[in-house]
């Protein structure tokens, strides 16, 4: 093998002069071009609003200039596709993306490479077939394949169906709660739950996680292959590593060993946005990220200035830099962020009305029409999960997004849904697509519900096996050009021309859908099977009727505020749906998690505490959370804030003094309206 020093090419000066002319880049500083030209074993620790995607996909465009071996490529992973998205956005129709999409290079999510290189080898291998992926259908037959009598037992003693899932090849399920003590496996129950998994298995209905036992398997019978992994690939670049949960961890450190003198490992991510699967994230106890050693730090934003980036940085779990978080955006914007337009926004316990109004305005008086009916306006918090027995009044309250508008559907603001119909799959879609700028996301969304739809109705062959959903359905319908045509004038009316959807045009819309669902399938099919998949979601709050609503828009989850000049849109959601994300102005939201979550943040607010200090372990959680959401905005942030998170009385009073020396602005929601504390 080739020592690594010259299998990876070296990047120079005039490479990175090179990438920023193709990208249309300004030219990076000392941080950036020093992770660049790097070609060892490093870590890049990346602020929000830094450019991480960006600064990977130059990287990956100036070495697939370079690279020479047909054999052997570069592997990118993650959580999501975001860098394959960029390089077919940016690079698409270049020679360089085009080889960085092709073999030898592999760019993909974590699940698709366990799947490709581990999972489904080991499960062919063995005679298993692999018809679906998916948690909800698997799940859901393995509970009905149950006798109703243990399902009644089950249920009785609390049992979540969702832990009816394998956690060792041999198939057992591991330990099982039953009552105050474990489900004995050697009772008719537990044998009955390994049965019905066995058998949804040995017909090709898995899990997500279940890839990953599949995977192990493989690597415990068979030792070289993570030898040959490392042959392959001599590069792999491992992005949002901060969300990589223990399994994912120690998985990718069996496959791709830092310590290897065979390969180059090269983790990107920022430790302060660890918001994903928080109690098992971050491998810490034995490959802790960033590697204080090996790493190259960037402290800079290019999406906000200074007021924001001082707001947001003592809510950094582990300190940003030497100097803290800093701002030298807002990026490609003529407007700079504006002074002293930051805002909280007391509003009494027991109602948010007038809450997201008095936003609305704030920005439009802050920012303008002309701007902000152009920007991405959001109001985000972290819970969003629906709870009825929480009302005004209750102590709890406000607990959840939903608190703030009763038209807010949590199903979709889901980072990625799974609707349970068609409806609201194409729902999410447009949601996906709101802000208009990337329609990639949308467009796959419909491409899965349809082919949901196929897989209900019929055999879909090999489309099963697909990664790029869009792409297997528009090659699969080059046979059938009116289905095809179908399809693409389906996605042309919801993603560019925001066609509404209504229950008086449903059935025509569902009628075109299943024409294409048709088209999809080898054989013969059984549309009955579809039913319930195709009912018009009469009980979803994200599909209503004009008159229903005259603050929705008719875009899922978004609340509409009526100003002297018009209307503005306001999108709604939780923290995790908009991580990655820029917004032009943000309103973080107060929600309940074992506390009101702006009582328990309010001496970082007011200055008395910073970082990681004093903070113990769902403290920690809620900081990485309000860290992330008040790094979203590029000119303007602004808190949702109940009064009673203040203090009584005199603590009330010197704690708006404190907020207003931070360089908030204090208004009081009295009536519905915002009354300024100037």
């Amino acid at each position: 093998m080739p020592d690594l020093e010259t299998l990876i090419p070296e990047v120079t000066d005039d490479d990175i002069d090179w990438v920023c002319e193709l990208l249309g880049l300004d030219p990076f500083d000392t941080p950036r071009r020093e992770y660049l030209k790097c070609c060892t074993t490093v870590d890049l620790s990346a602020c929000p609003g830094s450019g991480k995607t960006t600064l990977i996909v130059a990287k990956l465009a100036i070495l697939a200039r370079k690279w020479q071996y047909r054999t052997k490529g570069i592997c990118v992973l993650s959580h999501t596709n975001v860098a394959r998205e960029q390089i077919e956005h940016r690079l698409g129709r270049t020679v360089v993306g085009q080889r960085l999409l092709s073999y030898p290079h592999f760019i993909d999510t974590i699940h698709g490479f366990v799947n490709r290189f581990l999972a489904l080898p080991w499960l062919y291998s063995r005679g298993y077939p692999v018809e679906t992926i998916d948690d909800e259908i698997a799940l859901r037959r393995r509970w009905f394949n149950l006798h109703h009598a243990t399902r009644s037992g089950l249920e009785r003693n609390r049992y979540d169906h969702a832990l009816l899932r394998i956690s060792d090849s041999d198939f057992s399920l591991g330990d099982i709660r039953w009552g105050r003590g474990s489900l004995g496996r050697s009772s008719t129950t537990y044998q009955a739950l390994v049965a019905s998994c066995k058998e949804s298995i040995e017909r090709g209905f898995h899990c997500y996680d279940e890839m990953f036992v599949w995977a192990d398997a493989l690597l415990q019978n068979h030792a070289q292959v993570p030898v040959w992994l490392t042959h392959r690939f001599p590069l792999i670049i491992l992005d949002e590593m901060q969300d990589t949960f223990v399994r994912q961890a120690k998985f990718l450190s069996t496959v791709f060993p830092r310590t290897s003198d065979r390969i180059i490992v090269q983790r990107v991510g920022d430790p302060n946005q660890a918001i994903f699967d928080a109690p098992e994230a971050n491998s810490a106890e034995t490959d802790f990220f960033p590697d204080p050693d090996e790493c190259i730090a960037i402290p800079n934003s290019y999406r906000f200035g200074n007021q924001i980036a001082a707001l947001a940085s003592p809510f950094a779990v582990q300190p940003v830099g030497t100097a803290g978080l800093t701002g030298i955006g807002p990026k490609g914007s003529r407007m700079p962020e504006h002074e002293g337009g930051h805002a909280v926004f007391i509003f009494p316990d027991d109602s948010t009305v007038g809450v997201l109004d008095a936003y609305g305005k704030h920005a439009v008086s802050i920012l303008g029409i002309e701007l902000v009916s152009k920007g991405l306006i959001t109001a985000i918090g972290h819970i969003h999960q629906d709870d009825p027995e929480v009302s005004p009044g209750h102590a709890h309250y406000p607990k959840s997004v939903g608190h703030y508008w009763d038209g807010y559907a949590v199903e979709i603001t889901r980072k990625d849904p799974t609707p349970r119909t068609l409806a609201q799959y194409l729902r999410a879609a447009q949601s996906l697509t709101a802000d208009g700028n990337v329609l990639s996301p949308g467009v796959e969304k419909i491409a899965s519900g349809i082919l949901r739809l196929a897989r209900r109705i019929g055999d879909i062959g090999d489309l099963k096996r697909k990664s790029r959903t869009h792409r297997a359905v528009i090659e699969k319908l080059e046979s059938a050009p009116e289905e095809r045509a179908t399809y693409k004038n389906i996605v042309r009316r919801l993603l560019a021309d925001r066609e509404v959807l209504s229950e008086a045009d449903w059935p025509a819309l569902s009628e075109s859908v299943m024409l294409v669902a048709a088209a999809l399938c080898d054989g013969d099919t059984d549309k009955s099977k579809a039913e319930r998949f195709l009912e018009w979601p009469k009980d979803d709050p994200s599909i209503e009727s004009k008159e229903k609503s005259p603050t929705s828009n008719f875009i899922p989850n978004v609340y509409r505020v009526l100003v002297d000049d018009g209307s503005i849109d306001i999108r709604l959601g939780s923290i995790h749906s908009v991580k990655g994300q820029t917004h032009l102005a943000t309103l973080l939201l107060n929600t309940y998690w074992h506390d009101q979550s702006a009582r328990r943040m309010m001496p970082w607010l007011i200055g008395e505490s910073a970082n990681e200090n004093g903070a113990g372990a769902r403290d920690v959680q809620r900081l990485l959370h309000t860290y992330v959401a008040m790094t979203r905005p590029s000119h303007l942030l602004c808190l949702a804030v109940p009064l009673s998170a203040l203090g009584e009385d005199q603590a009330s009073e010197r704690n708006i003094d404190l907020l207003k020396n931070k360089g908030w602005r204090v208004a009081e929601i009295i009536d519905g309206e915002a009354q300024w504390r100037d």
